[in-house]
């Protein structure tokens, strides 16, 4: 199959397609599943060959989008911001003035880390509850919030950046922030994924779309946690341990410091993260998958430019010296 990307970039209403783009890059979501979820950005170079001054400004809207594996509908794979403009000069002759514009533009995470909420108390509530409140005195666009698990204390006013709140109730729920393409922010709480996999199934990646030498996986200690220790309720702990774990592995413990506010939660929240992490993994930590590759189908095409975070995926074929035959996991972040 082949795939003409012809990309569309609008900057503030101004569409910059009929401009020489030099280079578009996109990154979303985070490195790793313990950390919390960054904001997206993209850097795009048009060059600027009218000696012309492009009447671009921080804080104007920007989307890209790009055409589908059948050239019959735009697929929208970034929406934000502009944070900066850097201009730059390029070749000049007397009839000739080549310019490089880079433009740096920021998802929808970014907005919530530049907007200060909680000046009002927050009652006892679970983390579904208190992320929508949180969200709800910002002017973000919500996505799907996931329903809560765990009831969190109640929050005396403290003003704080949104997304700095946002990601603690999350991560403490062994949830995620996450954006969309389309800009809007969501929560995905700790059953998410696995719901997904269950209706949809895992997306099969055919390694032959993948560059071998981006195969790489990785066993860490610094991943295990055998004995967790929850603090709740302001100074209340509760501890599960696997016996097994460190019986193999010697005691690696952690404490975890949360809002939560039951010691039932606190117990619960305890036996998962032992259920996810008393014993070492193989991970992944990225692969290149080539959508330019001219022997890739159009719906794999399709799923690539339309991912999204926790998108389960499963990679056969491996070769035995990096994984198992079939590796499966969820999609953390992203480049493009």
């Amino acid at each position: 199959m082949t795939w003409t990307i012809n990309p569309t970039i609008t900057i503030d209403g101004t569409s910059y397609v009929s401009n020489a783009i030099g280079a578009v890059s996109i990154d979303y979501g985070r490195s790793t599943v313990w950390e919390p979820t960054r904001a997206g950005y993209c850097r795009i170079q048009l060059i600027n060959t009218a000696n012309t001054n492009y009447p671009i400004d921080i804080n104007d809207p920007v989307t890209i989008k790009v055409r589908n594996a059948t050239n019959t509908a735009d697929i929208t794979v970034f929406t934000g911001n502009v944070t900066s403009v850097d201009n730059q000069g390029g070749l000049t002759t007397p009839t000739t003035n080549i310019a490089y514009v880079t433009v740096t533009a920021v998802a929808p995470l970014t907005q919530l880390s530049r907007t200060q909420v909680g000046q009002i108390a927050y009652p006892q509530e679970n983390e579904s509850e208190r992320i929508t409140r949180i969200l709800n005195e910002t002017s973000i666009t919500k996505d799907v919030i996931d329903s809560g698990t765990y009831t969190l204390i109640a929050r005396p006013a403290n003003p704080n950046d949104a997304l700095t709140l946002c990601n603690a109730y999350a991560n403490t729920a062994t949830g995620a922030m996450y954006e969309t393409q389309a800009g809007a922010v969501g929560y995905a709480n700790e059953n998410r994924r696995n719901q997904d996999a269950i209706l949809n199934g895992y997306y099969s990646i055919s390694p032959s779309y993948i560059v071998a030498s981006t195969f790489k996986s990785n066993l860490s200690q610094g991943d295990v946690i055998n004995s967790a220790k929850i603090k709740y309720n302001g100074s209340n702990y509760v501890t599960v341990t696997s016996s097994g774990s460190t019986s193999n592995y010697g005691t690696i413990a952690a404490t975890l410091d949360t809002d939560i506010a039951t010691e039932a939660d606190a117990t619960l929240l305890a036996n998962i993260y032992i259920g996810m992490r008393a014993y070492p993994k193989t991970s992944m930590s990225s692969v290149e998958v080539r959508i330019d590759d001219p022997d890739m189908d159009a719906t794999t095409l399709n799923k690539m430019l339309n991912i999204y975070f926790g998108l389960p995926v499963q990679i056969a074929g491996l070769p035995a010296t990096v994984s198992a035959s079939t590796y499966y996991g969820f999609v953390e972040g992203w480049n493009l």
